[in-house]
């Protein structure tokens, strides 16, 4: 049987595969994704969808804070275009669990306001004025305010439904076996036919079909916790917490109910929940918050997130072929979307990276 013509051909519908799809699609092209599962059904909606550069970039990862403040910079002309995908510019917190925990976040606040960022300290008792449902404990903290949120599931939603309006395809539960070079063109061998591609972009994030990368990717478990919220505009922005023992948790306000996490476990493949991913959320989250103490949980859940061994985004094309790979996003692929879609549009069409994404990018081979 002949294989299927495709002009653009993308493989993985999750943030990053989704975000370039609709990008070529707005364009006059029409590309076609193959997702190995449902779309978007891998690490995208199985993060919180916070928009927070100053909270998640490191003190030495400058190209990548640069990055995301310009990705997160491009969400209100993404969510005028795609319609609601539940972005909510309400800035995020970031407060200490404990005094000695203080110094560090002051440090981390000092650093963002020098990299111009909108960063303010505050004492326990300002925090309370504007979050009352803080416990007394928190000693203070930190307000970035132009940072957002968005919904996740909302988001792909609307991608899916701008890439099919636009002319572009998504083929779910088709994932992609095996990636043929031929002369000009790939062969894409899959369980439903094999595609012929002139350009092949890969942005599988974990492979669980057994593609082969030609880098190792470490696959990073997130457990998350979604639970009632007290009441209606409880929780009005998210916000981070941090405690220099136990790590970072958080809680992101969705439409009715709160997302709760803050793990980060190397563990392969392993999607389980755990008795003490759960407890470690649960309970940095009760110590901040104890008005949850009486609230439902809805659900738990655990998802994959794609890191190199740097913890930066990997961008890479094999030597002499329309064969490009985006990977390594980790937990920030909703962050960084509008500019990985944008970006990698421009690299495919253009043959050049923009200034933004050439600090990622990697030598791969064929």
């Amino acid at each position: 049987m002949p294989a299927k013509g495709v002009d653009y051909a993308i493989v993985g519908g999750g943030a990053a595969g989704l975000g370039v799809a609709w990008q070529l699609a707005r364009a006059g092209y029409s590309p076609v994704v193959f997702e190995a599962r449902e779309p978007g059904g891998g690490a995208m909606t199985a993060s919180a969808g916070m928009l927070s550069p100053a909270y998640e970039a490191e003190f030495e990862e400058l190209p990548l804070l640069r990055a995301m403040i310009a990705s997160r910079e491009r969400y209100p002309a993404w969510a005028a275009e795609l319609g609601d995908i539940g972005y909510e510019p309400s800035g995020t917190y970031e407060l200490a669990l404990t005094r000695e925990d203080v110094p560090y976040l002051q440090r981390r606040v000092a650093f963002e306001q020098a990299q111009g960022l909108k960063v303010e300290w505050m004492e326990g008792p300002s925090l309370r004025k504007r979050l009352p449902m803080l416990s007394p404990r928190v000693p203070g903290g930190s307000f970035a305010r132009d940072e957002a949120h968005v919904s996740p599931e909302l988001l792909r939603d609307r991608l899916l439904e701008a890439i099919q309006r636009a002319g572009g395809q998504v083929l779910a539960h088709t994932p992609v076996r095996h990636i043929e070079a031929r002369t000009g063109s790939f062969l894409l061998h899959t369980p439903a036919g094999t595609y012929e591609a002139g350009t092949v972009i890969v942005c599988v994030g974990v492979p669980i079909e057994g593609l082969e990368l030609p880098f190792r990717v470490y696959p990073v478990r997130g457990q998350m916790v979604a639970v009632e919220s007290p009441r209606p505009g409880w929780l009005p922005a998210p916000v981070r917490y941090y405690n220099r023992n136990f790590g970072y948790g958080y809680a992101v306000p969705k439409r009715g109910y709160i997302i709760l996490g803050g793990t980060a476990e190397e563990k392969g493949l392993d999607t389980a929940l755990t008795v003490g991913g759960v407890m470690d959320i649960l309970r940095r989250a009760y110590y901040i918050f104890p008005d949850l103490y009486e609230v439902r949980i809805l659900r738990m859940w655990a998802g994959l997130r794609p890191s190199t061994a740097e913890r930066v985004p990997l961008l890479a094309q094999a030597p002499g072929q329309r064969l490009f790979y985006v990977n390594g996003l980790y937990r920030n692929g909703i962050l960084l979307l509008p500019l990985i879609g944008e970006g990698v549009k421009e690299w495919v069409l253009s043959g050049t990276l923009p200034e933004l994404l050439r600090p990622f990018q990697a030598a791969v081979g064929g």
